[in-house]
């Protein structure tokens, strides 16, 4: 059993960025925070929008969602977002949820379960960023695919060969390169004439 030290937590301390719409409320999640063994950083608004600073985290509470939070949630993309905020439309939310940002519909209060939303934040922008790595290598087959089928017609074009005959050359001829069939491709439409 893991027993955990004062301010609850197991792990080293990580740096948090904080950005409130209120200072009042930014030196609340500040405390907070600090509690559970995080190192706070209060951000203003000019250093919300020009991200220079590095953090392991990036926690906001905003009454609304305006264009300043929402510029500066898509400033950060490298870290686990995570946004208080109780008045936000559906659109906005399914937009933040595509970006890897974790939504709380309500405001930070003053026994908030910090730790369990930064977990949550941490793991569902792990997802995006892995879904966003799938989607790219997918688009990239597709492109290679494409360009397979074009470099195969040209080849049967002119060497005369049939559709079998051709892709077999194609992969042979990749493999002893030491080639991707995407790749031997290219080479080959940049080889032959249309």
């Amino acid at each position: 059993m893991t027993t955990l030290p004062p301010g609850g937590r197991a792990s080293p301390p990580s740096r948090l960025l904080i950005h409130a719409d209120e200072p009042g409320q930014a030196n609340r999640l500040a405390l907070l925070v600090s509690h559970y063994g995080h190192q706070p950083q209060i951000l203003d608004s000019r250093q919300l929008l020009t991200p220079h600073g590095q953090g392991d985290a990036l926690l906001i509470s905003s009454r609304q969602f305006g264009a300043e939070v929402r510029l500066g949630l898509s400033l950060w993309p490298g870290v686990p977002r995570l946004l208080f905020c109780e008045r936000i439309g559906t659109e906005p939310q399914i937009a933040l949820l595509q970006q890897g940002v974790l939504l709380v519909p309500h405001p930070c209060g003053e026994r908030e379960p910090v730790e369990q939303w930064l977990r949550l934040a941490r793991s569902q922008l792990a997802m995006v960023q892995a879904l966003a790595q799938t989607e790219s290598e997918l688009r990239q087959q597709l492109v290679d695919r494409r360009l397979v089928e074009q470099a195969k017609g040209r080849l049967m074009r002119h060497q005369g060969l049939d559709e079998e005959q051709a892709y077999r050359l194609m992969r042979s001829t990749a493999m002893s390169r030491h080639l991707s069939l995407g790749e031997l491709a290219r080479q080959l439409l940049l080889a032959l004439p249309a």
